[in-house]
């Protein structure tokens, strides 16, 4: 510990000390008034007796047994106060604090005296010049105790403060440092005589102390400019939660809290925790329960960035803006050298909205959400009521800047060149006064802008130049490894034990609500049950309930038993791929790779993909004579593939040489005769070269199926061994 750090760490030592002996002198007090009570009530009844048998009358013991107790205890409360004295005179002992040193004070004091031992230098310039430091305590929680303790911590006592805006009167002269506390945003009107009171104070040119959640949007401009000292409280750590522990109990803490424990922990979570009649060890088990009790608590709302598992690019993004946001707070790059904007596009439910808002609380920042819907249900959603709640909004978030604005559904704004219906005008004006929004007159400073959308190609691109919306980050389904991560994470340390693969393979294709719904319902499955959680209630509420008959079963373990075969055989790289025929998700089965093969994006490559799409259709048909509707989802997404193709990407055969839409616009490539007839051909094409490869393969093909039906699933390697083995006795002389 540095020279202030040990100073506070002693001082609340000592304070702890003298409260606990009070309490230990309180209650040796009462038991001895206890005591004496008890004996006098002894001699009483010993006197009445001792008189009862001298003759003497009732009324007469009574009295007399009375006085003789009286003298006994008047006697004995002169001896106490002769002692009381005699003590006094000798030792002279502070008088006891009225209430005990909290733990969360005691932390508040460490960390704040921690933060100028590190900079001795500043230390030295409270005392000959006149620093500006700007200190930011982002936990209103903490801000409460570092307001109350700081003078302590870092002042000697005969130190004079000037607090800036209280009813102060006297000359420079009568002060050491000034002093400045804000807890909450300046309002509008009140800006500028805040800014005046700063000037008043920095023109004194004293040490000047300025406290606040968050300088540049809470206190005055004139202390922005003064080229102030910026200093960041750091949060609790297991050292600090230690030291505090010895403090409060007087016996030292003999662990450290762990760091995912900690990182939980609040000032209010020490006060409950730690108390002077506990022991460490029951403090830090308290914690520990505390922390647990958080964990198992935990929605998917309250989740960190670190717990964000397949956004790998978003959080990254996350953490390069945080960084940024640091160095602008301190003063050493603009704003404009931020990355301010971004983009999330993805299926529903992959966890757009989830990310905003937990990098608005990793960054410390107020959020505001909002959205076209929202705005159209201000009043009568006429057009300047719906702009009206469009600039409110922003006014609101540009009124607590920092502040990420955070806009859902954003292809809710359409390009404006394609509209051509009867309220185009509306549509433009809408659209218009958005983009006005980003970045108009009021300017971007202070504003973190996320949007976030299912399908962005309809979106106005102008809302995603640079400069507005800068970065466009695809957010994906899960695969197998996020998704283990993300059940483990919503778990909160249950079924540690248990190997979690199958479900994580029956759950592929799902996004991280599935995730969160799929942990709900096998918990409710185990609590209503009255017992433990256990890896059959996931596996329950995940695989639907078997209804189907042998028959169709065995038709779905051949039809995923196509893809794979053919997956492996084209694609190769069997160590990523796996079937299953559990039923999940309107699924008669899957097969699924974990990690996409190398892929060049030739025409050899795209009929490849054709082929496995359509491999469990064409399997049906060699096996069992005829196709049947399940295989309906791999013609849809086979179709989609063959007319981008034909009408996008220009790798079709004969040569399609000529671009008619994007390629990922199914419907609009299809609207062309010519394209569904090409795109027909393609398939057929592949069709022809599937049915070829399967009856090629056919016994391994029938084992595959086979081993599907018996155990359920089967991995790629298995069935790549299966493959090889009767390939080998087929070539074999």
């Amino acid at each position: 510990m540095g020279a202030l750090e040990l100073a506070a760490y002693r001082a609340d030592w000592r304070a702890s000390l003298r409260y606990r002996r009070h309490v230990a002198d309180v209650a040796a007090a009462r038991e001895h008034e206890l005591l004496i009570r008890k004996l006098e009530e002894e001699a009483r009844i010993a006197a009445e007796r001792a008189m009862r048998a001298a003759g003497k009358k009732a009324s007469t013991v009574s009295a007399e047994a009375r006085k003789i107790v009286a003298a006994s205890s008047l006697n004995q409360e002169q001896e106490e106060q002769d002692e009381e004295r005699e003590t006094f005179f000798v030792r002279r002992r502070p008088p006891p604090p009225s209430h005990p040193v909290t733990p969360a004070r005691a932390a508040a004091r460490l960390l704040f005296a921690r933060m100028f031992d590190l900079r001795p230098e500043l230390r030295e310039a409270m005392g000959s010049s006149a620093p500006v430091v700007l200190v930011d305590v982002p936990d209103p929680e903490m801000l409460e105790r570092v307001l109350a303790t700081w003078q302590d911590t870092l002042l000697p006592e005969t130190a004079r403060v000037m607090k800036v805006g209280a009813s102060n009167s006297g000359k420079r002269d009568h002060y050491d440092v000034v002093y400045i506390a804000v807890k909450e945003p300046p309002k509008a009107k009140d800006k500028s005589q805040r800014n005046d009171e700063a000037l008043s104070a920095l023109s004194l040119a004293l040490p000047l102390i300025a406290i606040s959640p968050a300088a540049e949007t809470h206190l005055p401009e004139a202390l922005l400019k003064s080229r102030p000292i910026r200093l960041s409280f750091p949060g609790l750590d297991p050292v600090t939660i230690a030291r505090a522990i010895r403090i409060v109990t007087g016996k030292r803490c003999r662990e450290l809290l762990d760091r995912e424990n900690t990182a939980r922990i609040t000032p209010v979570d020490l006060v409950l925790a730690v108390r002077f009649d506990r022991t460490p060890g029951e403090c830090m088990a308290e914690l520990r329960r505390l922390s647990a009790e958080k964990s198992v608590r935990k929605g998917r709302r309250d989740l960190s960035l670190d717990e964000l598992y397949g956004m790998d690019e978003a959080v990254a993004w996350a953490r390069s803006t945080m960084r940024d946001l640091e160095a602008w707070r301190r003063g050493q790059i603009p704003w404009g050298a931020l990355d301010p904007g971004a983009c999330l596009v993805g299926p529903p439910g992959t966890g757009k909205t989830l990310f905003a808002e937990c990098f608005s609380r990793a960054a410390g920042l107020p959020m505001v959400a909002c959205s076209l819907a929202q705005w159209q249900a201000a009043d009568e959603a006429h057009l300047g009521h719906l702009l009206r709640a469009m600039k409110r909004d922003f006014d609101a978030a540009r009124a607590q800047a920092p502040c990420v604005v955070f806009t859902d559904e954003i292809d809710s704004f359409p390009d404006r060149s394609k509209i051509r219906h009867a309220y185009a005008d509306y549509v433009v004006e809408v659209v218009n006064g958005f983009i006005a929004q980003l970045d108009g007159t009021a300017g971007r400073e202070g504003l973190i802008f996320l949007a976030a959308s299912n399908d962005l190609s309809r979106c106005d691109p102008a809302i995603l130049r640079s400069g507005r919306l800068n970065r466009i980050i695809h957010i994906r389904p899960p695969n197998a490894r996020d998704l283990e991560r993300m059940f483990r994470v919503r778990l909160a340390g249950r079924l540690a034990g248990e190997d979690l693969e199958e479900i994580c393979l029956l759950a592929l294709g799902s996004t991280g609500a599935d995730v969160e719904r799929i942990t709900n319902d096998a918990l409710r499955f185990a609590r209503h049950a009255e017992r433990a959680l256990e890896l059959a209630d996931l596996r329950r509420a995940l695989v639907h309930q078997e209804d189907r008959t042998p028959c169709e079963i065995r038709r779905a373990a051949i039809h995923e038993a196509g893809h794979l075969l053919t997956e492996i055989v084209l694609f190769g790289h069997e160590a990523d791929v796996q079937a299953t025929i559990a039923s999940s998700n309107e699924r008669g089965g899957a097969t699924v790779r974990t990690k996409a093969p190398p892929f060049a994006g030739t025409y050899a490559g795209y009929q490849h993909r054709l082929q496995v799409l359509l491999a469990g259709r064409t399997a049906e048909e060699i096996m069992l004579g005829e196709a049947s509707h399940g295989a309906a989802s791999d013609l849809r997404q086979a179709t989609a593939v063959a007319a981008a193709m034909v009408g996008s990407l220009g790798i079709a055969e004969p040569k399609q040489l000529l671009f008619l839409a994007p390629h990922d616009d199914t419907d609009g490539l299809l609207s062309y005769v010519d394209v569904r007839l090409a795109a027909r051909a393609e398939l057929i094409r592949a069709a022809e070269a599937c049915h070829s490869l399967l009856l090629e393969h056919r016994v391994a093909l029938e084992e595959i199926a086979s081993t599907l039906l018996r155990a359920g699933r089967i991995d790629g390697v298995s069935a790549a061994g299966i493959i090889r083995a009767h390939r080998d006795l087929k070539e074999a002389p």
